[in-house]
């Protein structure tokens, strides 16, 4: 809005120069480098600086902040790299879960939503399996668009539903709470429109940090197996994926294990996590114990669930 027209006054240039910070604006600017003739972008890590690190990646000042920092905070800070913010509650990798991952029609699809005026957020989704293995695609968004009505939500849904065919959609529990405008929830809105969003309610599924960790195992597992793959054309749950994250630890204060709120990037993971608690529901083991009983000289004992 201003450096742009200035710049223009005497056909003059600009240099940007900074240290990454995730994958923000700076990042869409570093990317007009690589296809946009009239700029040109590059990074250079701190240990090609001969003169600050002279025995380069060798240095004992980086080999001692690579020792004491975590990964993505290191590549960032020293190696000029674009990372996700460190404290990041998912292991998403844009490098490896972002790709051409387009609607196959031979697939089942399904939907999934986050209601809500302000920022309501929706996923289209297809599931497939490989070796066994089930993996997920997402292949459409509807992500980071304010002050969209219920009216609207459903007119997007229904266009996207008929191109896709979807055949099941899942939703936020709290879109069943009537509304005192309406006198009636945004899932009841919704079946009346012919769409039925189903979701779960059970206790394990209602825990946040459960369904971070089920999200999380698709995302990567300790086996390193990567099962959730977005289309390229999904960048809004990419960005959100990278830059949803815990809060920074404070000293003297508790760890909190529940993510940062901040009414922008949690849509979408929200919406995410409702999906794979819906259409993968998570596995509850019973609870098993022996009850011991004694009558006359004998115990016995029962195996209870």
């Amino acid at each position: 809005m201003y450096l742009r027209p200035t710049l223009s006054d005497r056909k003059g240039k600009a240099l940007f120069i900074t240290t990454p910070e995730g994958y923000n604006w700076v990042y869409d600017k570093f990317l007009l480098g690589k296809k946009d003739e009239e700029w040109a972008s590059f990074n250079s890590p701190s240990w090609e600086n001969q003169y600050a690190y002279p025995e380069g990646l060798e240095d004992a000042d980086l080999i001692e902040a690579k020792r004491n920092m975590a990964q993505e905070v290191f590549e960032q800070e020293y190696g000029a790299m674009f990372t996700s913010f460190a404290g990041r509650v998912y292991p998403f990798d844009r490098t490896k879960d972002l790709g051409n991952f387009p609607y196959q029609p031979n697939l089942p699809t399904y939907a999934c939503i986050d209601f809500g005026f302000r920022m309501p957020a929706a996923a289209w989704f297809q599931v497939y399996t490989i070796d066994g293995i089930e993996h997920i695609n997402v292949i459409d968004e509807f992500i980071h668009q304010e002050r969209v009505t219920t009216d609207d939500l459903i007119n997007v849904c229904k266009n996207k539903h008929a191109k896709y065919k979807v055949i099941a959609s899942f939703g936020d529990p709290a879109g069943s709470a009537v509304q005192s405008s309406s006198g009636m929830g945004d899932i009841e809105k919704f079946r009346r429109n012919g769409m039925n969003v189903r979701f779960v309610r059970d206790k394990i599924s209602r825990k946040l940090e459960a369904g971070i960790s089920h999200v999380r195992s698709f995302i990567e597992n300790a086996e390193g197996l990567r099962r959730l793959h977005l289309n390229k054309n999904c960048m809004g749950l990419a960005e959100d994926l990278e830059n949803y994250r815990y809060p920074e630890h404070k000293e003297g204060k508790d760890l909190k294990e529940i993510p940062v709120k901040d009414g922008f990037h949690d849509h979408g993971c929200d919406m995410l996590r409702y999906f794979m608690l819906n259409r993968f529901p998570i596995k509850q083991q019973g609870i098993k114990f022996v009850d011991r009983k004694k009558e006359g000289n004998k115990w016995h004992k029962t195996l209870k669930i």
